[in-house]
């Protein structure tokens, strides 16, 4: 078996780089302001449309970027959607700049421990509806392809990795989608997101298999 392959879960070293990822990131913006392009949330995402739909001939890959991140194992998912939705709540009462501090901590206690996550699934919320949610409706299949820099003993080290996956639609009752929704409107006025009214649906991608594509010394 090729040892670069991985199936049915995201293998550790992708997971801890995702989860130590975004809570760089939250405390940077935290300690200084400073903000960086967060490759560890915005893979690129691939989608197909259903080819009896199409024909052979009309099947096309439509790519985009999406927000797709972490989900917490099953056991955990109320009580940190709790935890977002009343530290959200509490934020509303005083200055948002005020908050952050708190909004910060809510989401470090989560991403403070790789062991809190499910390494099965991914998850993000829709925006706009356009070609790729349509084909995720159309044909439940889709790639990521994560793609970024960690710190390692040798300094820092590349890291890409392909991750192929089975698509499930999150309607809003879903309590998948009511934790991306919170975990979301945690930072929605911060300068890192563009802010939005809605989100008509969210998706899970129920992982087939991940691709270690990180590149590595070629031995001759």
């Amino acid at each position: 078996m090729d040892s670069r392959v991985t199936t049915g879960r995201i293998p550790s070293r992708c997971l801890d780089w995702l989860a130590s990822s975004r809570l760089e990131f939250l405390l940077n913006v935290l300690r200084d302001g400073k903000m960086s392009f967060f490759s560890a949330h915005l893979p690129v995402m691939a989608t197909w449309p259903d080819v009896r739909k199409t024909g052979p001939a009309g099947l096309t890959v439509n790519l985009t970027i999406k927000g797709i991140g972490l989900l917490p194992v099953p056991e955990l998912l109320a009580d940190y959607t709790d935890i977002f939705e009343s530290t959200l709540a509490e934020a509303r009462t005083c200055p948002w700049k005020e908050s952050l501090a708190n909004r910060v901590e809510a989401s470090a206690r989560l991403y403070s421990d790789v062991g809190h996550f499910d390494p099965t699934a991914l998850g993000g919320l829709e925006i706009f509806e356009g070609k790729a949610a349509g084909n995720m409706r159309d044909n439940p299949r889709a790639s990521l392809l994560y793609s970024g820099m960690k710190s390692g003993p040798a300094g820092m080290e590349y890291i890409s990795f392909q991750v192929n996956g089975t698509i499930e639609i999150l309607e809003k009752e879903n309590p998948y989608y009511r934790f991306l929704l919170a975990s979301r409107k945690l930072f929605e006025f911060e300068k890192f997101h563009i802010f939005q009214t809605d989100y008509p649906f969210g998706y899970m991608v129920r992982v087939d298999e991940v691709l270690d594509k990180s590149p590595f010394p070629r031995q001759r």
